[in-house]
């Protein structure tokens, strides 16, 4: 009969242990698939004569000054969204992408075409927000400007900032009107 009673009462302890030990288990660090990251650049692309009207541009190829790796290549489209570059923290950084349209990749292609190439200048100072634990640090980009580069047949003819702060991907930051 004691031993009964000792195989009870071990069996309650043990059982109050493993619960005690399940109750204090935390919930994994693991930053949700939801949770906001470092936004892109949003670029919108108007039509000059009707601004309120979107408009694609053919065959667009989009890559950084200084890189051979291209970010966008032979798509035709009314907006873009880039990554911006971090050199410093707290400081205007700039980033430079060449836009080319009606770029001719295609070697079997004869459609008499002549490509067009702009330099979109983005200037911005980074800065880094605490987002949690799992998920670390997040960089929102203030005081953006753009601006073209002026050349002798510019296809982009006007360059309007929208929005001067990207703390997210909702609506585009710039507007390019061609």
């Amino acid at each position: 009969m004691k031993q009964n009673t000792f195989h009870k009462y071990t069996k309650i302890i043990l059982s109050f242990i493993l619960i005690a030990s399940l109750w204090s288990c935390e919930r994994d660090d693991i930053c949700a698939s939801a949770t906001p990251t470092t936004p892109h650049l949003i670029i919108r692309f108007y039509n000059i004569n009707e601004r309120s009207e979107t408009k694609t541009v053919r065959r667009m190829n989009v890559f950084e000054e200084n890189s051979s790796k291209y970010i966008l290549l032979d798509k035709t489209l009314d907006s873009i969204i880039l990554p911006l570059r971090i050199d410093a923290l707290d400081t205007t950084n700039t980033t430079r992408f060449i836009i080319e349209r009606d770029g001719d990749y295609d070697t079997d292609e004869d459609d008499n075409t002549v490509s067009n190439i702009d330099t979109l200048e983005v200037s911005y100072t980074p800065e880094l927000i605490y987002v949690s634990r799992a998920c670390g640090y997040k960089s929102i980009f203030n005081n953006l400007v753009a601006s073209r580069a002026s050349d002798e047949n510019n296809w982009i003819l006007d360059v309007q900032v929208i929005n001067n702060t990207i703390n997210n991907e909702d609506a585009a930051h710039i507007n390019i009107y061609h």
